[in-house]
């Protein structure tokens, strides 16, 4: 149903305004499924962006924002978004219908060798992620049959390695680098943020007024901000540096114009030629910039946003923080993360115990004791 949902929009645009649902719904031209599936689909002739511009509208069915209801998740629709970015810019104005496995496989080897407009190379899994939303959209706007299954074949998912971490001096000296320039001083605080509660980049730029809570001092990652039910949570703030941090940035974002309790505390636009939207997140290019000048003048260059979270739950793990306690910072982990994870925290309460001071020997007792020489003693009558 939820496949088919885009073509209800479209069919309504065919009916009067004054048309309206028929009593018990019998032989109702709004929900009759020969209506909803007529021939006139408009989404094939439309190109990636207008497509998906147009389904994600009918994913929405109120927008309001203390009754907001809508069938995908706000991290969903922040993710399709860059799906869409990076195939917009391979396919452009090319409509859906047009689409071949040739365009496709085009795409993926433009992008994972870093041809045309690309700057990085994407890996695997990244490009698999993209051509998978991209058949998603022509499945649903009908041009992509079972018959394009046979002849066009899916990268497979690639087992990815355990991402890297900074050391703890190397931390040090990232922040030290962030602190030099006064446009990179909200960077810093992002990343305090980051190091402090483990949060995900899309769980911090998703964050609103409303759930950082400063008298109690928790940061809340609600189900519009989380990427599934099992990261919701409230994560405490038991460190002076991260709430200052935190208290920088709402006053950077009541600059920008919010104030309500549903505004984001990182807006939309900053910094761009855009006009600075406290109604909408930050994207994942909003500090693309910055962090990129600051990992070249670091010597970091391999290091990326999202490392924070790994740096953060390695600290924990270090200090021989049980798994339970990391999970209920950081969220759901996968089960391999969760072994990394354990590994090191146990290695840290083996190194602690090792160096614990060693106990004097025992002594044996008198009667396996080497007596001296001199030693005598008399049995009394």
């Amino acid at each position: 149903m939820l496949l088919n949902a885009h073509l209800k929009e479209d069919s309504l645009q065919h009916f009067p305004a004054e048309i309206r649902h028929t009593k018990d719904h019998i032989d109702c031209p709004l929900c009759d499924p020969r209506s909803l599936l007529g021939s006139n689909n408009k989404l094939a002739d439309m190109c990636i962006q207008d497509a998906f511009d147009s389904w994600i509208k009918t994913q929405i069915v109120s927008d309001q924002p203390t009754i907001a209801v809508k069938y995908l998740e706000d991290t969903s629709i922040s993710t399709y978004s860059e799906y869409v970015w990076a195939l917009d810019k391979f396919f452009g104005k090319m409509p859906l219908r047009n689409i071949h496995d040739g365009n496709i496989r085009s795409f993926q080897d433009d992008r994972a060798n870093c041809r045309g407009s690309w700057r990085r190379r994407a890996g695997q899994n990244r490009i698999r992620k993209e051509v998978g939303f991209l058949l998603r959209i022509m499945r649903i706007a009908q041009v992509w049959k079972e018959d394009h299954e046979v002849v066009f074949k899916m990268l497979p998912p690639q087992l990815t390695d355990i991402p890297r971490a900074l050391d703890p001096d190397q931390q040090k000296h990232l922040l030290a680098v962030m602190s030099r320039r006064d446009e990179w001083e909200w960077i810093y605080h992002y990343t305090v943020i980051a190091l402090r509660t483990c949060a995900a980049p899309i769980e911090i730029r998703q964050g609103r007024l409303k759930d950082i809570n400063l008298p109690q001092r928790t940061f809340r990652v609600g189900p519009e901000a989380s990427k599934n039910k099992f990261r919701n949570r409230t994560i405490p703030l038991e460190k002076d540096d991260v709430v200052e941090s935190f208290k920088w940035l709402l006053k950077r974002a009541k600059r920008f114009g919010a104030f309500k309790p549903d505004h984001f505390f990182l807006p939309f636009g900053v910094g761009s030629n855009h006009r600075p939207d406290p109604g909408k997140p930050m994207t994942r290019f909003g500090l693309k910039a910055e962090w990129n000048e600051i990992r070249k003048v670091s010597g970091f260059h391999w290091f990326r946003p999202y490392d924070l979270r790994h740096t953060a739950i390695t600290r924990m793990a270090e200090e021989g923080t049980p798994i339970a306690i990391i999970m209920a910072f950081a969220g759901h982990i996968s089960p391999k993360m969760q072994q990394h994870y354990t590994t090191i925290s146990m290695q840290a309460k083996r190194s602690a115990a090792q160096a614990m001071p060693d106990f004097p020997p025992k002594k044996p007792p008198m009667s396996v004791r080497e007596l001296p020489e001199s030693f005598s003693y008399k049995i009394s009558s």
